[in-house]
């Protein structure tokens, strides 16, 4: 996942991060879609409602949205970031394996785009990430293998961060067969080839990390599952000892058992989730967990009719003060992050400028 810093320049020398204390909602954006942020089933032959759409990430670097699609045949679609124009698709040359031969979807700080495969069985059937440099590449193989001693399901989430050799993928690890509650981090040391780091952690629920994961600040995941309001996971890792703890306070208490996607806004201590039922998306203040769990900021309703998404699967994406929303079977939605007075005001006495993390 890759996210935006945002400082006030107050003095040629001297910035300031402005915090999420004030409070932030999320707003459609009105260039997106129909003009109510909202690409809807039909509007596209790959917007569908047959559970053929189930992976989406934004590039800040040019504006640019990718929807992992398996409508009529595989194809990654390219659309523009302000409108949802279609741009194309990505090369898909040689893609192969697995339940679905791609699944979710991410993109690096450098413009890296990385894809896995869905696999029910790693054990029998390698969970694969493919990567492109750039749109115009052809995708080449990043990871192929086994990232736990038997055998479990991966390729439902994944989220990307850093650059070239400090890029790291989080993949979570499915509920079937049982027995596999976290993550695998993949690191490399070319920003080409990677190796997986399976993370042993105690105490998250089997499947805590299978339908919603996103790295947080510093070496910290979070991940989401349906069926409680009380499973939004915190985890901090080492990938020395290829362990992890709890944060302490988790799990924390969302609003509903149905949020089940996550995307995690680090710089400013966010944390959205959909739920699956409602397909109302929830923003949250992570800054004080220990003391105060999620902090519920602000609920955007979903817009039209809604068809059921019983797998409970999608993605979401942040970028450019910007999240873009997969709720499989229901499109794509498009959301503004805004400030409320008390952080406007503060951007009022500056410039600002986007530092890229």
């Amino acid at each position: 996942m890759r996210t935006v810093r945002t400082t006030l320049a107050i003095l040629p020398l001297l910035a300031v991060t402005v915090a999420a204390s004030a409070s932030f909602t999320l707003q459609p954006l009105t260039t997106f879609g129909g003009g109510d942020g909202w690409l809807a089933p039909g509007d596209r032959p790959y917007l569908t409602t047959d559970n053929t759409q189930r992976g989406i990430a934004y590039n800040p670097l040019n504006n640019r949205v990718y929807l992992v699609n398996r409508a009529g045949g595989l194809s990654v679609r390219i659309l523009d970031g302000d409108t949802g124009a279609d741009l194309g698709t990505l090369d898909v040359t040689g893609i192969t394996g697995g339940t679905f031969a791609l699944s979710a979807i991410g993109v690096g700080a450098d413009g890296a785009i990385y894809a896995a495969n869905l696999t029910v069985g790693s054990g029998t059937s390698p969970l694969k990430v493919y990567r492109w440099a750039n749109d115009a590449a052809v995708p080449t193989l990043a990871y192929s293998g086994n990232p736990v001693a038997t055998s479990a399901r991966f390729g439902d989430s994944l989220a990307v961060r850093g650059s070239g050799a400090s890029t790291q993928i989080v993949l979570g690890s499915g509920s079937s067969p049982a027995g596999f509650n976290a993550y695998t981090v993949l690191t490399t040391t070319d920003g080409e080839n990677y190796t997986s780091n399976y993370i042993s952690i105690t105490g998250p629920a089997n499947g805590a990390f299978r339908l919603g994961v996103d790295f947080g600040a510093g070496n910290t995941v979070f991940g989401k599952q349906t069926g409680s309001a009380s499973n939004v996971e915190g985890t901090s890792f080492d990938l020395g000892t290829a362990t992890g703890a709890r944060l302490v306070g988790s799990p924390y208490t969302a609003t509903t058992s149905g949020e089940a996607l996550v995307a995690v806004e680090p710089n400013y201590g966010l944390l959205a989730t959909t739920d699956i039922t409602s397909g109302n998306v929830r923003l949250y203040d992570i800054n004080d967990l220990a003391a105060s769990g999620l902090t519920f900021l602000h609920e955007a309703v979903f817009p039209g009719a809604r068809n059921a998404n019983a797998n409970g699967t999608g993605q979401m994406d942040w970028g450019n003060n910007r999240l873009y929303v997969l709720d499989t079977n229901n499109g794509i939605r498009a959301y503004e992050l805004i400030p409320e007075p008390a952080a406007s005001a503060l951007l009022a006495l500056g410039v600002l400028v986007l530092r890229r993390r």
